[in-house]
């Protein structure tokens, strides 16, 4: 019998003692049996030791790494991915969990199409407490995109239902996984466009393989890294995806374009009661920068006169639809497949 390509789950951590139990439960819970787990502590305040010296006791495939000291989010990302020798690495955070077919389903999709070199899937979204709320999809024709696709599809945005991927490790190892943390936010946006910019297809499966928790986040510490989210968005549109169009000859207009309307889409959020006056202007430098338009220069006038509830309210309900219609086409997919099967 031939053996199974080898799998690694790698789980970066920090303080997450209450949710780690259930991703690595999760990862040593797999239908596809050559399966490795990596935790990379970095330096936990909270029971992390306690709780992973326990989990290593009967469960002999996890390998646990506590660092002695915190070395950042990316860094420690990054540190846990390059160390499996494996075929096949997943990056799960620690308070995520990945459904038992979320192996098995993902390499039979990376052996049915080499030249594929990550994939991805329709993510259940849960609250802190493990509620069921939205269902994250992709709204796409097929579960293979070439990398030129890719990289076309990329200038609206990361087009994954969440940040838990699989990796064939020699394309990760071959981008430089994260990069070098100069990013401090989308670093997952930025891996995709390099993956694709390097050649590598990506594949998605529609069926919902993974649970992708999103906090409630009443301290607002999303909102207050809008800055950080700006300056990512001027990297990742001002060199990784540029540089990809221009490599190839493209027309770069359709960048600005998108420049453009990324600034309008988040011109809102800056005005937010949060910010103090000196932030606000900071933030509508950094919006100006990515994107300025006479649009964006009359919205931020009628921002400035309140109107900012009406254009976030605006906002989420194009989100809202979307899903809607995201859903709506997955199950009209998926009965229109069971009909070709019966009909066989």
């Amino acid at each position: 019998m031939q053996e199974l390509p080898s799998v690694a789950v790698c789980i970066p951590t920090y303080n997450q003692a209450q949710y780690l139990i259930h991703s690595v439960g999760s990862a040593c819970s797999q239908t596809y049996r050559n399966v490795e787990v990596w935790v990379s502590d970095n330096a936990s305040t909270d029971e992390t030791p306690e709780l992973m010296t326990q989990i290593c006791e009967h469960f002999p495939q996890v390998r646990y790494h506590r660092h002695p000291q915190n070395m950042g989010m990316t860094a420690n990302c990054n540190w846990v991915l390059s160390q499996p020798k494996t075929e096949f690495v997943i990056r799960l955070d620690s308070d995520d969990v990945m459904l038992p077919r979320y192996v098995e389903t993902l390499v039979g999709l990376m052996q049915k199409y080499p030249e594929v070199g990550w994939a991805h899937v329709a993510t259940q979204e849960i609250d802190e407490y493990g509620k069921k709320s939205s269902v994250r999809r992709v709204l796409r024709k097929h579960e293979f995109q070439s990398a030129e696709e890719a990289l076309r599809a990329s200038v609206s945005g990361l087009r994954t239902a969440s940040s838990i991927f699989l990796f064939r490790t020699q394309a990760l190892q071959e981008v430089g996984f994260y990069g070098d943390a100069h990013l401090k936010y989308s670093e997952d946006y930025d891996l995709a466009i390099r993956m694709s910019d390097a050649g590598y297809a990506n594949i998605y499966s529609d069926d919902i393989l993974a649970e992708y928790r999103v906090w409630s986040d009443a301290e607002h510490t999303r909102p207050k890294r809008k800055g950080d989210q700006l300056r990512a968005y001027l990297w990742i549109y001002g060199k990784s995806l540029l540089s990809a169009f221009q490599k190839r000859g493209w027309d770069t207009k359709v960048i600005d374009k998108y420049r453009r309307k990324m600034a309008l889409i988040h011109a809102a959020a800056c005005f937010s009661p949060i910010f103090t006056k000196a932030e606000r202007e900071e933030l509508i430098g950094l919006l100006k920068e990515l994107g300025d338009s006479p649009a964006l220069r009359f919205r931020l006038f009628a921002l400035s006169l309140g109107l900012a509830p009406f254009f976030e309210w605006q906002h989420h309900t194009e989100l809202k639809l979307k899903g809607l219609v995201k859903g709506w086409l997955s199950k009209f997919k998926a009965a229109f497949k069971l009909k070709k099967v019966e009909s066989v």
